[in-house]
């Protein structure tokens, strides 16, 4: 089953414009939470919604993943992996984001190989 990452990356707000992360207060670290809190709740119902799309011949969406730095002052960059059965999952990225958002579809990627390998015999 295909995986198609995407690539965003959200307008930096608070210590993200200063890159300086290393020793962030308790207010900067607050409103960190609260930038990436105002994002899920932006994309979260779209994205949780993919998979129970009616079924259609191809870019059905089996599982969404959505990944995020947790350093400080890199909290605005984040990674969405959607699996699909095959195709493109037909999702148009700067419909969800926040104006100013940058993001690239990487391409499609099937799995090759895991580790551990869950078949191997222990």
């Amino acid at each position: 089953m295909p995986i198609v990452p995407i690539r965003i990356d959200v307008p930096p707000t608070g210590i993200e414009v200063t890159g300086d992360g290393t020793s962030p207060t308790d207010e900067e670290m607050a409103e960190e939470m609260a930038a990436r809190q105002e994002f899920l709740d932006r994309v979260s119902p779209t994205l949780a919604s993919l998979p129970s799309r009616p079924p259609r011949r191809a870019g059905n969406v089996t599982r969404v993943e959505l990944l995020g730095t947790d350093v400080w002052s890199k909290m605005n960059h984040y990674l969405l992996l959607v699996s699909v059965d095959i195709g493109d999952p037909d999702l148009d990225p700067a419909s969800l984001l926040p104006s100013g958002s940058d993001f690239s579809v990487i391409g499609s990627y099937a799995p090759l190989e895991s580790w551990p390998n869950d078949s191997a015999e222990n």
